[in-house]
Protein backbone atom coordinates (compact mmCIF):
# COMPACT_ATOMS: atom_id res chain seq x y z
CA UNK A 1 0.00 0.00 0.00
CA UNK A 2 1.32 3.21 -0.84
CA UNK A 3 1.57 6.22 1.75
CA UNK A 4 -1.55 8.11 1.78
CA UNK A 5 -3.48 5.37 0.45
CA UNK A 6 -6.63 4.20 3.12
CA UNK A 7 -6.80 0.76 4.18
CA UNK A 8 -8.02 -2.19 1.96
CA UNK A 9 -10.93 -3.46 3.30
CA UNK A 10 -13.76 -6.11 2.29
CA UNK A 11 -15.56 -3.69 -0.54
CA UNK A 12 -12.15 -3.43 -2.54
CA UNK A 13 -11.60 -7.26 -2.47
CA UNK A 14 -15.45 -8.12 -3.87
CA UNK A 15 -14.59 -4.77 -6.36
CA UNK A 16 -11.70 -6.65 -7.17
CA UNK A 17 -12.92 -9.80 -7.57
CA UNK A 18 -15.82 -8.34 -9.65
CA UNK A 19 -13.07 -5.88 -11.74
CA UNK A 20 -14.95 -2.86 -10.65
CA UNK A 21 -11.71 -1.07 -9.23
CA UNK A 22 -9.81 2.09 -10.53
CA UNK A 23 -6.21 0.63 -12.00
CA UNK A 24 -4.00 2.24 -9.24
CA UNK A 25 -6.59 0.50 -6.68
CA UNK A 26 -6.54 -2.49 -8.53
CA UNK A 27 -2.47 -2.64 -8.41
CA UNK A 28 -2.81 -2.20 -4.52
CA UNK A 29 -4.98 -4.45 -3.76
CA UNK A 30 -2.62 -7.06 -5.98
CA UNK A 31 0.48 -5.99 -3.67
CA UNK A 32 -1.86 -6.88 -0.71
CA UNK A 33 -3.20 -9.94 -1.77
CA UNK A 34 0.16 -11.21 -2.73
CA UNK A 35 1.52 -10.58 0.98
CA UNK A 36 -1.07 -12.75 1.84
CA UNK A 37 -1.25 -16.02 0.41
CA UNK A 38 -4.00 -17.52 2.18
CA UNK A 39 -6.46 -14.94 1.08
CA UNK A 40 -4.98 -14.50 -2.34
CA UNK A 41 -6.26 -18.64 -3.16
CA UNK A 42 -9.63 -17.80 -1.67
CA UNK A 43 -9.94 -14.55 -3.61
CA UNK A 44 -9.01 -16.58 -6.80
CA UNK A 45 -11.13 -18.79 -6.38
CA UNK A 46 -13.85 -16.26 -6.07
CA UNK A 47 -12.55 -14.77 -9.73
CA UNK A 48 -13.36 -17.85 -11.30
CA UNK A 49 -16.37 -18.95 -10.10
CA UNK A 50 -17.42 -15.67 -10.80
CA UNK A 51 -16.42 -15.59 -14.54
CA UNK A 52 -17.76 -18.88 -14.93
CA UNK A 53 -21.12 -17.80 -13.92
CA UNK A 54 -21.07 -14.85 -16.29
CA UNK A 55 -19.98 -17.43 -18.94
CA UNK A 56 -22.80 -19.26 -18.32
CA UNK A 57 -25.48 -17.07 -18.39
CA UNK A 58 -24.11 -15.19 -21.61
CA UNK A 59 -24.61 -18.33 -23.45
CA UNK A 60 -27.81 -19.14 -25.81
CA UNK A 61 -29.16 -22.02 -26.41
CA UNK A 62 -29.08 -23.66 -29.95
CA UNK A 63 -32.50 -25.06 -29.96
CA UNK A 64 -35.21 -23.37 -30.74
CA UNK A 65 -37.72 -22.41 -28.22
CA UNK A 66 -41.19 -24.81 -28.26
CA UNK A 67 -43.86 -23.84 -29.85
CA UNK A 68 -45.95 -24.04 -26.40
CA UNK A 69 -44.12 -21.88 -24.80
CA UNK A 70 -44.06 -19.08 -27.50
CA UNK A 71 -46.08 -15.73 -25.99
CA UNK A 72 -48.09 -16.13 -28.84
CA UNK A 73 -49.22 -19.50 -27.99
CA UNK A 74 -49.94 -18.98 -24.27
CA UNK A 75 -51.96 -16.11 -24.94
CA UNK A 76 -54.34 -18.74 -27.58
CA UNK A 77 -53.98 -20.99 -24.86
CA UNK A 78 -55.82 -18.45 -22.09
CA UNK A 79 -58.56 -17.16 -24.29
CA UNK A 80 -59.76 -20.38 -25.27
CA UNK A 81 -59.86 -21.71 -21.68
CA UNK A 82 -61.65 -18.20 -20.64
CA UNK A 83 -64.31 -18.86 -23.65
CA UNK A 84 -64.58 -22.56 -22.71
CA UNK A 85 -65.68 -21.78 -18.97
CA UNK A 86 -68.04 -18.99 -20.21
CA UNK A 87 -69.49 -21.30 -22.08
CA UNK A 88 -70.13 -23.98 -19.54
CA UNK A 89 -71.68 -21.13 -17.37
CA UNK A 90 -74.37 -20.48 -19.97
CA UNK A 91 -74.53 -23.85 -20.35
CA UNK A 92 -75.48 -24.13 -17.05
CA UNK A 93 -78.01 -21.13 -16.51
CA UNK A 94 -79.79 -22.76 -19.54
CA UNK A 95 -80.23 -26.33 -17.65
CA UNK A 96 -81.54 -24.15 -14.76
CA UNK A 97 -83.84 -23.14 -16.25
CA UNK A 98 -84.99 -25.37 -18.20
CA UNK A 99 -85.47 -27.49 -14.83
CA UNK A 100 -87.18 -24.61 -13.16
CA UNK A 101 -89.54 -24.01 -16.63
CA UNK A 102 -90.47 -27.90 -16.33
CA UNK A 103 -91.00 -28.05 -12.69
CA UNK A 104 -94.01 -25.57 -12.91
CA UNK A 105 -95.62 -27.05 -16.13
CA UNK A 106 -95.54 -30.82 -14.36
CA UNK A 107 -98.53 -30.90 -11.77
CA UNK A 108 -97.84 -31.03 -8.08
CA UNK A 109 -97.94 -34.64 -6.87
CA UNK A 110 -98.11 -34.83 -2.68
CA UNK A 111 -95.18 -36.84 -1.41
CA UNK A 112 -96.38 -40.40 -0.23
CA UNK A 113 -95.83 -40.70 3.22
CA UNK A 114 -93.74 -44.38 3.95
CA UNK A 115 -94.86 -46.49 5.95
CA UNK A 116 -93.50 -47.03 9.48
CA UNK A 117 -91.66 -50.91 9.57
CA UNK A 118 -93.56 -52.32 12.56
CA UNK A 119 -90.88 -52.60 15.47
CA UNK A 120 -88.94 -55.57 15.98
CA UNK A 121 -89.43 -57.10 12.85
CA UNK A 122 -85.86 -58.12 12.72
CA UNK A 123 -87.33 -60.46 15.69
CA UNK A 124 -89.47 -61.76 13.90
CA UNK A 125 -87.44 -62.43 10.52
CA UNK A 126 -85.25 -64.38 12.85
CA UNK A 127 -87.22 -66.16 14.93
CA UNK A 128 -89.04 -67.53 11.68
CA UNK A 129 -85.82 -68.38 10.23
CA UNK A 130 -84.22 -70.12 12.82
CA UNK A 131 -86.78 -71.97 14.84
CA UNK A 132 -88.83 -75.27 14.31
CA UNK A 133 -85.83 -77.39 13.08
CA UNK A 134 -84.32 -79.60 15.03
CA UNK A 135 -80.85 -77.72 15.07
CA UNK A 136 -81.72 -74.74 12.95
CA UNK A 137 -82.51 -72.38 16.19
CA UNK A 138 -79.07 -73.40 17.77
CA UNK A 139 -75.83 -72.55 16.57
CA UNK A 140 -74.11 -73.34 20.31
CA UNK A 141 -76.07 -75.55 22.46
CA UNK A 142 -76.72 -75.38 26.49
CA UNK A 143 -74.42 -77.19 27.33
CA UNK A 144 -71.80 -74.07 26.26
CA UNK A 145 -73.52 -71.79 27.87
CA UNK A 146 -70.16 -70.12 29.36
CA UNK A 147 -68.89 -69.89 26.21
CA UNK A 148 -72.24 -68.71 24.47
CA UNK A 149 -72.16 -66.02 26.81
CA UNK A 150 -69.12 -64.32 26.51
CA UNK A 151 -69.59 -64.73 22.82
CA UNK A 152 -72.95 -63.34 22.67
CA UNK A 153 -71.39 -60.54 25.27
CA UNK A 154 -68.25 -59.84 22.94
CA UNK A 155 -70.59 -59.29 19.83
CA UNK A 156 -72.77 -57.12 21.07
CA UNK A 157 -69.98 -55.08 23.16
CA UNK A 158 -72.46 -55.58 26.31
CA UNK A 159 -72.59 -57.84 29.32
CA UNK A 160 -75.31 -59.79 28.10
CA UNK A 161 -76.92 -62.33 30.70
CA UNK A 162 -78.87 -65.57 29.03
CA UNK A 163 -81.55 -66.03 31.95
CA UNK A 164 -82.75 -69.05 33.65
CA UNK A 165 -86.84 -69.52 32.90
CA UNK A 166 -86.68 -72.59 34.11
CA UNK A 167 -88.85 -71.59 36.75
CA UNK A 168 -91.65 -71.17 33.82
CA UNK A 169 -91.17 -74.77 32.48
CA UNK A 170 -89.04 -73.38 29.83
CA UNK A 171 -85.96 -75.83 29.43
CA UNK A 172 -82.64 -73.86 27.49
CA UNK A 173 -81.77 -75.20 24.24
CA UNK A 174 -78.91 -73.00 23.30
CA UNK A 175 -78.94 -69.81 21.12
CA UNK A 176 -77.06 -67.89 18.15
CA UNK A 177 -75.01 -64.80 16.87
CA UNK A 178 -77.41 -62.54 14.75
CA UNK A 179 -77.01 -59.15 12.74
CA UNK A 180 -80.09 -56.81 13.67
CA UNK A 181 -81.08 -53.88 11.41
CA UNK A 182 -80.02 -51.88 13.86
CA UNK A 183 -76.58 -53.86 14.94
CA UNK A 184 -75.09 -56.71 16.35
CA UNK A 185 -77.52 -59.30 17.87
CA UNK A 186 -78.60 -62.40 19.31
CA UNK A 187 -81.31 -64.90 19.89
CA UNK A 188 -81.65 -67.73 22.94
CA UNK A 189 -83.93 -70.38 22.39
CA UNK A 190 -86.14 -72.31 24.92
CA UNK A 191 -88.12 -75.24 24.47
CA UNK A 192 -91.96 -75.86 25.98
CA UNK A 193 -93.10 -78.70 27.53
CA UNK A 194 -95.78 -79.38 24.79
CA UNK A 195 -92.85 -78.72 21.97
CA UNK A 196 -93.35 -75.66 21.05
CA UNK A 197 -90.54 -72.86 21.31
CA UNK A 198 -89.70 -69.52 22.91
CA UNK A 199 -87.22 -67.06 22.05
CA UNK A 200 -85.31 -64.43 23.35
CA UNK A 201 -83.84 -61.72 21.00
CA UNK A 202 -81.59 -59.22 21.85
CA UNK A 203 -79.94 -56.49 19.85
CA UNK A 204 -77.83 -53.30 20.17
CA UNK A 205 -79.88 -49.75 19.10
CA UNK A 206 -78.47 -47.81 16.53
CA UNK A 207 -79.71 -44.87 19.10
CA UNK A 208 -80.43 -45.48 22.76
CA UNK A 209 -84.10 -45.11 23.50
CA UNK A 210 -86.28 -46.57 26.44
CA UNK A 211 -89.76 -47.97 26.06
CA UNK A 212 -91.90 -50.30 28.52
CA UNK A 213 -93.02 -53.76 27.77
CA UNK A 214 -95.76 -53.70 24.38
CA UNK A 215 -96.50 -56.06 21.63
CA UNK A 216 -97.65 -57.10 18.35
CA UNK A 217 -98.83 -60.21 16.63
CA UNK A 218 -97.44 -61.05 13.35
CA UNK A 219 -99.50 -64.12 11.60
CA UNK A 220 -98.90 -66.79 13.36
CA UNK A 221 -96.24 -65.04 15.82
CA UNK A 222 -96.05 -62.94 18.78
CA UNK A 223 -93.70 -60.75 19.83
CA UNK A 224 -93.39 -58.81 23.12
CA UNK A 225 -90.61 -56.03 22.94
CA UNK A 226 -88.99 -53.38 25.37
CA UNK A 227 -86.32 -51.15 25.40
CA UNK A 228 -83.81 -50.48 28.08
CA UNK A 229 -81.72 -47.69 26.62
CA UNK A 230 -78.68 -49.71 24.70
CA UNK A 231 -80.29 -53.05 24.09
CA UNK A 232 -83.73 -54.06 22.61
CA UNK A 233 -85.46 -57.06 23.44
CA UNK A 234 -87.76 -59.30 22.07
CA UNK A 235 -89.67 -62.53 23.74
CA UNK A 236 -91.61 -64.44 20.54
CA UNK A 237 -93.31 -67.53 20.13
CA UNK A 238 -96.83 -68.79 19.64
CA UNK A 239 -99.91 -66.22 20.00
CA UNK A 240 -101.74 -68.90 22.01
CA UNK A 241 -98.78 -70.04 23.89
CA UNK A 242 -99.20 -69.20 28.14
CA UNK A 243 -95.06 -69.01 28.41
CA UNK A 244 -94.62 -65.92 25.90
CA UNK A 245 -95.94 -63.16 27.55
CA UNK A 246 -95.16 -64.94 31.17
CA UNK A 247 -91.56 -65.11 30.08
CA UNK A 248 -91.62 -61.05 28.67
CA UNK A 249 -93.66 -60.06 31.66
CA UNK A 250 -90.15 -61.29 34.12
CA UNK A 251 -87.70 -60.99 31.69
CA UNK A 252 -88.91 -57.05 31.52
CA UNK A 253 -89.28 -56.50 35.04
CA UNK A 254 -85.39 -57.50 35.72
CA UNK A 255 -83.93 -56.52 32.25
Amino acid sequence: MTQGSRPIGDDDIQAFIDGRLAPARQREVETFLASEPALWSRVEQFRADAQALRAATQRRSTEPIPASLRLSEVRRRRAAGSLAFHRRIAAGICIFALGAVLGMALPRQEAETPTARPQMTDAVVAFRAFSGGAGDAVEVPAAQTVALKRMISHHLRQDVAIPDLSELDLTFRGGRLLASDEGPGGMFVYDEPSGGQVALYVKTLASPRKAALASRRDGDLVAYFWFTGALGYAVLGAPGSTFVKRAAEQLSNTS
